[in-house]
């Protein structure tokens, strides 16, 4: 309100404290003076009570029409989903993030370099040129060589050593992971991972001379152990049987051939020879009348020097053919479960973080996509996908 002496009154918008008292308009703004003037000491007063200028409305205006308009549109829209958690049965299975690949090609994470991998002679078929130049096709910076051990014969628990200890990069293997080769590796500060990329069964054979229409696994044990000595024993030629394995502890511990027996009789029977590998087993079968030996049935099947025995499971006659009549790996009767003795193949590496775990992870992805598993299936195994 504008305040009234009887001197001046003063202008509630500028301030201007000389009109007369009868004035009604402001000498210096021309603005409207009131009944009532403020004193000089009261216009901060009089400034902060005043009313809202005319300019400000039209932007105070805008200004709640856009905040009117945003909280529309904010009640309109769908609540944001939460962010995923893994389940708790994915955290732990260290295959939920592997996705399966149809070519070679398209396997990602293969690293570049040269590594060294080892294993099992069962598995020495994924190892041919014609597989290994189909994987080098698709990523030839990836290389790989097969390592030997040293001063002893390979197989799937040297294979496995090696990769322990870090000679190797990965391996493969014809049987599973021990439990006490776990425990190695865990005092270590690491573990070893198995990853099935494959299956394949065992066949036994003999030199062609031997007419049997099949052999069970009993008679086999009885074989290994010495305790049946002669083909006329089951039926065939009078003829000394001389028994070949590529075992190369040649322990009965340690033997598939004698699982099962009672501890006191599984020794080997000293007309047992053994040999370095399936290949060096399969020529002195067939230059042995009464020889007999054993692999895989994807190394067995189709060598036109020995003769690949059916095979009946226990003691039974139920014999089941390695091969078929066109003289392929039977197949069928591993995809069934009918064959007596079937192994599933392993890649085996260590999980310690280098560059070798991400070779072995690599190699074993290869083997599991679409095209690898057609070759596994061309090495005369069955593939596992």
């Amino acid at each position: 309100m504008t305040q009234i002496n009887s001197t001046r009154v003063v202008c509630p918008q500028c301030g201007y404290d000389d009109n007369p008292a009868t004035a009604s308009h402001c000498l210096n703004c021309n603005s409207r003076l009131g009944s009532q003037s403020l004193d000089p000491g009261d216009r901060d007063a009089s400034s902060r009570r005043g009313g809202i200028p005319w300019s400000v409305i039209p932007l105070a205006g805008l200004l709640l029409v856009t905040l009117g308009l945003f909280f529309l549109w904010r009640s309109n829209q769908s609540p944001m989903p939460p962010a995923p958690q893994p389940l708790a049965s994915q955290a732990n299975d260290p295959l939920h993030d592997w996705q399966p690949h149809n070519f070679l090609r398209d396997v990602p994470n293969v690293p570049e370099g040269v590594f060294l991998y080892g294993g099992a002679m069962a598995s020495a078929a994924l190892r041919s040129k014609s597989i290994q130049s189909e994987i080098t096709r698709a990523h030839p910076e990836f290389r790989l060589l097969y390592t030997d051990p040293l001063n002893v014969p390979p197989d799937s628990g040297k294979g496995i050593e090696m990769t322990a200890s870090g000679e190797i990069s990965f391996s493969e293997s014809f049987r599973p992971i021990s439990q006490s080769e776990y425990n190695i590796v865990r005092s270590r500060g690491y573990t070893l991972k198995q990853v099935p990329v494959a299956l394949g069964g065992i066949a036994f054979y003999s030199h062609p001379g031997v007419k049997l229409p099949g052999i069970s696994l009993g008679q086999i044990q009885q074989i290994y152990s010495g305790k049946i000595t002669n083909w006329r024993q089951l039926g065939g030629p009078n003829l000394p049987i001389v028994p070949v394995s590529q075992d190369p502890d040649a322990k009965a511990s340690t033997s598939f051939l004698l699982q099962g027996m009672p501890s006191s009789e599984r020794r080997f029977g000293k007309n047992v020879q053994i040999v370095r590998d399936t290949t060096t087993a399969i020529r002195k079968v067939a230059a042995i009348p009464g020889g007999f030996g054993y692999g895989a049935q994807a190394l067995v099947v189709g060598q036109q020097t020995i003769k690949a025995l059916a095979l009946a499971p226990g003691r039974s006659r139920n014999y089941i053919p390695a091969a078929t009549a066109d003289g392929t790996v039977n197949k069928q009767a591993l995809l069934d479960g009918s064959y007596p003795l079937i192994r599933r193949i392993f890649v085996v590496y260590r999980e310690d973080g280098s560059l070798d775990e991400i070779a072995g992870r690599a190699y074993a992805n290869l083997l599991l996509s679409t095209e690898g598993q057609k070759l596994v299936d061309r090495a005369g195994y069955l593939p596992i996908r």
